[in-house]
């Protein structure tokens, strides 16, 4: 049963299936597979074991996951434990060093990039409109408000080009702080890396590398909550300004 708007009636399809839980589980999986290709790279686990590990995570089903934790009432050792059902010869270098959060917020961040990827150009997209309509309309004179109420003329084009410049500044603040918000690490339990031995810096670098994530420079358990933080700042900005064009669109 859905118990979110944006779940069953106002989302779209592409986003929602970004936040759908097989998704996140496929993206364990590809965390999974990327540190085990770092660490055999970096001459940590034996030669073959990582591309045993990344055909699991293509073939794991998220179900078999699902299934071990009811069994075991832990969604990282269920993730661990499905793909070593599939990974008959290099089970046991799944996961090597990890603590959970290293894998479950890096797969958070797989989830932002994705989501980013969606919204950008389509903000892009919005601007160029906007942007359109400014030019098409500059000279088109209509009734501008204060406080709700007919004041001096004003363009129609002045309008959109209000508009348009509220989202390019949203644009730019999402290209800033999506290096801060699409992230991930591998620093262990309490952020030293000391699972990890000496090649712990070159794990993290190597994994995020391979996911297509910036790295954080510094943190202990887990990812801070304030890149999260400012994401979701961002997105009520976004969503205040789409309402105010909607609003400012039928006093028109």
């Amino acid at each position: 049963m859905s118990i979110h708007p944006i779940e069953f009636r106002y989302g779209t399809k592409e986003m929602k299936a970004i936040w759908e839980e097989d998704f996140r589980l496929r993206c364990l999986f590809r965390v999974e597979a990327a540190l085990a290709r770092a660490e055999e790279e970096l001459g940590m686990i034996p030669p073959g074991a990582a591309a045993e590990i990344a055909a699991a995570a293509q073939s794991t089903l998220p179900q078999r996951a699902k299934e071990i934790e009811d069994e075991i009432g832990h969604d990282m050792m269920a993730t661990v434990l499905a793909l070593a059902e599939e990974s008959p010869q290099f089970g046991e270098w799944i996961h090597l060093g990890a603590t959970s959060n290293d894998i479950l917020d890096t797969a958070t961040g797989l989830q932002i990039k994705a989501s980013l990827d969606i919204l950008e150009p389509k903000l892009k997209a919005l601007l160029s409109l906007l942007l359109e309509k400014a030019l098409a309309n500059k000279s088109l004179v209509c009734a501008g408000r204060t406080h709700g109420q007919i004041a001096v003329p004003t363009t129609y084009g002045l309008r959109f080009a209000i508009w348009a410049s509220e989202v390019g500044r949203h644009i730019e603040r999402l290209q800033q702080l999506r290096p801060r918000a699409a992230v991930g690490k591998m620093s262990g339990a309490v952020g030293t890396q000391a699972a990890y031995g000496e090649r712990g810096m070159e794990i993290q670098t190597l994994v995020m590398q391979h996911l297509g994530l910036a790295e954080v420079d510094v943190s202990n358990q887990v990812v801070q909550r304030d890149r999260h933080a400012e994401l979701v700042c961002w997105m009520a900005l976004v969503a205040s300004t789409l309402d105010k064009i909607f609003v400012e669109m039928r006093t028109l």
